[in-house]
């Protein structure tokens, strides 16, 4: 692999916000915003911490679809993000549209033994999602579905305090005139 070799990544679930992905992967850049087709979003990935994580499940009709962003980022860097994805994930190549275009990408899918569709997931790893999906404008019957996802307190005051505070630097960004690099 060449010095400086970068990698596509599409992220859907807390991974989604750039501020977030910037924290796992300094050198992350935006290059647009993508569907998965033949997927949808599940949030019944076991997580280490007993909540549910988001999935990107296959399902096959390509009216299903998972919306997200494609990210690039030094190849150097992905083991740091396979570290915070942890065990129950594997790293799978798709096939995204960005705009008119195709691109492969990879993502972290969860691992079939992996999930438990009663778990719900923190109101804090919800929020993130939802604050991802919001800053990069994703179809808002996407948005108010990801909303209507049933969530649950941390009972972790330290991991939930935490959360909460990357949440307040993300709403303190500005959104307004967000522009995604021309990819068509």
């Amino acid at each position: 692999m060449r010095p400086g070799a970068r990698v596509r990544y599409f992220a859907y679930g807390s991974n989604l916000h750039p501020l977030r992905l910037a924290e796992r992967v300094p050198s992350s850049r935006l290059l647009g915003t993508g569907t998965l087709s033949g997927h949808r979003l599940a949030f019944h990935k076991r997580g280490r911490d007993g909540s549910a994580k988001c999935d990107c499940l296959a399902t096959g009709p390509a009216q299903d679809r998972v919306l997200g962003a494609v990210f690039e980022f030094r190849v150097a860097e992905r083991g740091l993000l396979d570290a915070c994805e942890g065990a129950g994930y594997v790293a799978r190549t798709v096939e995204v549209r960005v705009g008119y275009r195709r691109m492969e990408v990879y993502l972290y899918q969860a691992h079939p033994g992996a999930t438990d569709p009663r778990l719900r997931p923190f109101d804090w790893y919800k929020a993130l999602v939802l604050a991802g999906a919001r800053h990069h404008r994703l179809a808002p019957d996407y948005v108010m579905a990801l909303a209507q996802i049933p969530a649950r307190p941390d009972p972790d005051p330290r991991r939930a305090g935490t959360h909460r505070a990357l949440l307040a630097r993300i709403e303190a960004q500005p959104t307004a005139g967000l522009r995604h690099p021309d990819l068509n």
